[in-house]
């Protein structure tokens, strides 16, 4: 995994689409260029990777705050 490509491809993740995980925990690939899936549990997202074949070391977990949280949905920190 290039920790460098991620950030930069991490960044640049579209608001509006992370806006749709509000609250949950994602996983991104390892390149941060898609989001593989998401749950509302780290749990529960670790089960769905693993049905779908995934190795959880190969991808990037991230709670993406709800919207009690005052937090942004970006990633500009990353840059």
């Amino acid at each position: 995994m290039n920790k460098q490509t991620f950030r930069v491809n991490r960044a640049r993740f579209p608001r509006d689409e992370l806006a749709r995980y509000r609250g949950q925990w994602v996983a991104f690939s390892a390149d941060g260029h898609r989001i593989l899936a998401n749950a509302e549990t780290l749990e529960c997202l670790e089960e769905k990777l693993a049905a779908l074949g995934e190795d959880p070391q190969q991808v990037v977990l991230e709670g993406i705050p709800g919207p009690e949280d005052d937090m942004l949905l970006g990633a500009e920190e990353l840059r």
